[in-house]
């Protein structure tokens, strides 16, 4: 697995969010997926018109699918400026993506130059296929 390191500019996204539960090894993917594609399901008018950031927002851990722009939702969010891993997968079943997510993070965290730089992450749901942005700092 490899990926691209991009620049990306600051940018608000707003929408509605749901509490994540933290990840259970023995359950996998399956709850944290269940949630994600019904807040999906609740908000996205298409499946390709919005984001998905998972982020912790007043201390709780959180998926917020959103749009562009700070007028779409009860709660916002700023994607800071800066460098970030893309990642790009075909996959569409939800339980996948979730898995290709912790995958990618485990190969920022392999890398001699790079390491994770936030505690979000950015899912692009705009794109014909699924791209996630890690934030990173140089090593």
């Amino acid at each position: 697995m490899s990926f691209e390191i991009v620049q990306l500019n600051k940018e608000i996204f707003s929408g509605s969010r749901v509490e994540i539960p933290a990840f259970d090894p023995q359950k996998g993917f399956v709850v944290m997926s269940e949630i994600k594609e019904a807040a999906i399901a609740e908000f996205a008018k298409t499946a390709t018109d919005f984001v998905g950031i998972n982020a912790n927002i007043d201390g709780v851990q959180t998926y917020l699918v959103a749009k562009s722009g700070a007028d779409n939702g009860d709660t916002s969010f700023e994607i800071t400026e800066g460098k970030y891993a893309k990642f790009v997968t075909q996959a569409k079943e939800r339980t996948a993506i979730d898995g290709f997510i912790g995958q990618s993070y485990g190969e920022v965290m392999q890398s001699d130059t790079v390491t994770v730089a936030g505690t979000f992450n950015l899912e692009d749901l705009r794109e014909a296929d699924f791209t996630i942005y890690i934030p990173i700092m140089d090593k």
